[in-house]
């Protein structure tokens, strides 16, 4: 399938170039069994030839220009109605989070004058973890909305990544998940909040673990990458082996509260604060995916000036 796919796009990017010089054959076939004039024949066949190429290159000029024109539009909404969600988001959760802390205080009371009474000791427990979900997702509408300030300084990557990995290392041994190590050593230091760096990392592994099957793979890569521009930026890879994500959700995952898991211990929110900690950095994150296949998170930071 993806074969028929490069070739059905290499023909429809190079189509009319084609066209022509199958209509150059066919008239220097029909024209050398009619005419000696073979310099004619030449120019009329080159001019055909250039004609077919400058009309091709102008009608994908013109369709790249219509894509990034759309990607342009796209990404326009998505800015405003993040910035729309993120003014009433952030005024919602500082309403709540005082009440919500007082219930919390309460409920623990609570749990000290349980005693032995088993069907009260379960209500307040299931109230516990109830007020700690609403809590969680509080301090995440807070972190999206970007309450939260950043503290950055030149460093390297590799440690921070390290230590993020050895946080989940239960959940890699408990599903048997291979993880594969490619650090390059040339890579640029990059100016980064080390801890909100720990909080994208830990999402992107965690959705990657729960994507996983047992006894899969997740890698982990860096590399440095280089614009035609000549800025130098700091590229992080995370690949599963996972179930995948289809091609209509992709667009979405970044979305708050939207989720390709139907689980309700998840708020929705951590591919959401990613790419607002992301945003914050000045980078870029992008999401590629295959069912059945898994799934590559890039990211990329641009190099500090001492990297």
């Amino acid at each position: 399938m993806k074969r028929e796919n490069r070739l059905l796009k290499q023909i429809e990017q190079n189509g009319l170039i084609l066209i022509a010089f199958f209509m150059v054959l066919i008239y220097w076939v029909l024209d050398s069994m009619t005419s000696d004039q073979v310099t004619t024949r030449i120019m009329i066949a080159l001019l055909v030839i250039i004609y077919g190429i400058f009309t091709q290159t102008l009608i994908n000029s013109r369709k790249a220009a219509l894509e990034e024109k759309e990607r342009t539009q796209k990404q326009l909404i998505q800015t405003e109605k993040l910035a729309a969600l993120g003014i009433v988001a952030a005024g919602i959760a500082h309403e709540v989070k005082n009440p919500l802390a007082i219930i919390i205080q309460g409920v623990e009371f609570l749990k000290t004058r349980t005693g032995s009474d088993t069907l009260l000791t379960e209500v307040v427990t299931r109230v516990t973890k109830s007020a700690l979900r609403a809590d969680s997702i509080i301090k995440g509408l807070l972190s999206f909305t970007r309450q939260v300030p950043i503290r950055t300084e030149d460093t390297e990557i590799t440690p921070i990544i390290e230590e993020t990995l050895s946080f989940v290392e239960f959940q890699f041994k408990s599903r048997h998940i291979k993880v594969v190590k490619q650090f390059s050593p040339d890579i640029p230091m990059v100016n980064v909040d080390r801890n909100q760096m720990k909080q994208v990392f830990i999402n992107i592994l965690l959705n990657a673990i729960e994507a996983t099957q047992d006894n899969g793979t997740i890698t982990v890569s860096t590399g440095s990458v280089t614009s035609e521009s000549g800025q130098r930026s700091l590229q992080i890879i995370f690949a599963d082996t996972g179930c995948g994500i289809p091609a209509d959700k992709i667009e979405k995952v970044f979305d708050p509260f939207y989720s390709t898991k139907d689980d309700s211990k998840n708020t929705g929110l951590g591919l959401s604060i990613t790419k607002g900690i992301i945003d914050k950095h000045h980078g870029s994150i992008h999401i590629e995916s295959e069912i059945e296949k898994g799934t590559r998170v890039m990211i990329g930071l641009p190099a500090s000036n001492i990297g």
